[in-house]
């Protein structure tokens, strides 16, 4: 498990409507990091006051980053947010259906099949927990629950 995962915001954008609602959607996204390297990109997607019944998307792009890295010392991962009766809940999804997939940033896209019980998909789990204890941006996500990570 990796410990000591600090969030780095670095982007918003508001994207398209839903189609049910009329409501906005939203993507933040930004870095996680540990002891002053990059674990992951990450990108966070949802309607706006809709994560209750439609949840969330949490897209990673893990691996190796800097000036001598690239895309094939990385993967794209993806895990599907909702929040339940009995507070939040993740689990991996196959990334190749979600735009990661689609990114110069990561050579593969991992499907669920491949990530479930290895150590990339614990590394996504624990990403995913810092970004929703840290990045403020997503309290909405949350829906009154506290994460710590």
């Amino acid at each position: 498990m990796i410990s000591g995962i600090t969030i780095e915001a670095t982007g918003s954008k508001e994207t398209e409507v839903c189609d049910c609602c009329g409501r906005s959607s939203r993507c933040v996204w930004g870095l996680a990091n540990t002891n002053d390297r990059c674990l992951a990109a990450y990108f966070v997607h949802w309607t706006l006051r809709h994560v209750a019944d439609r949840g969330a998307n949490i897209d990673l792009i893990v691996g190796e980053w800097g000036d001598a890295a690239t895309p094939e010392r990385r993967t794209a991962l993806a895990l599907a947010y909702r929040l339940l009766d009995a507070g939040p809940s993740m689990m991996l999804i196959d990334a190749s259906t979600r735009p990661v997939s689609r990114s110069s940033l990561a050579a593969r896209a991992l499907s669920r099949e491949e990530a479930i019980g290895t150590s990339l998909a614990q590394h996504a789990f624990a990403i995913a927990d810092a970004i929703l204890a840290q990045d403020e941006r997503v309290s909405e996500l949350l829906g009154g629950c506290k994460i710590t990570a």
